[in-house]
């Protein structure tokens, strides 16, 4: 049976509570919220945005789930196609740590999670682009050293 085991699940929630709060500031969180769900052998990530321009009136869309397969003790990434089905990413090999799947999930190089609006991606605090401080923001999310510059490389380009 798959199940997360509960230090496993523990350590997935804190993760995603954390990038939820983290991944855009307060001042953007008027117009995008992240929140997450976490089943036995899954956690799923998504965005809220407004339902047919009613002030108040939202809906979730799915962006990303994380499934824990027990048998490898291994988590793979899935996204949605354009049916709502969900699909294996091909850009993550089967045997990646959560953490390693949530920083490709972030940084989103093929453009299957996040909108995008004039090669813009709207995972940013606004939808013209990031902000000052944004990136030196995610590397803090993800983990990485915000003062190297290959580090940062692969989240300009997205």
């Amino acid at each position: 049976m798959n199940v997360i085991p509960n230090h496993t699940a523990r350590l997935v929630e804190r993760l995603l509570a954390s990038y939820c709060e983290r991944v855009c500031p307060p001042s953007a969180r008027h117009t995008v919220e992240l929140r997450f769900d976490l089943a036995p052998d899954r956690a799923t990530l998504s965005e809220r945005r407004r339902f047919c321009g009613v002030p108040g009136a939202h809906h979730y869309v799915p962006l990303a789930q994380f499934r824990y397969a027990a048998s490898a003790g291994a988590w793979r990434l899935f996204h949605t196609d354009a049916s709502g089905r969900w699909r294996r990413y091909p850009g993550a090999p089967g045997r990646l740590s959560f953490l390693e799947l949530l920083r490709r999930f972030d940084a989103d190089p093929e453009g299957r999670f996040w909108c995008r609006v004039n090669g813009k991606s709207l995972r940013w605090c606004r939808s013209a682009g990031r902000c000052e401080g944004c990136d030196e923001r995610y590397c803090r999310i993800l983990g990485l050293d915000a003062r190297s510059e290959a580090a940062i490389e692969p989240l300009r380009r997205a």
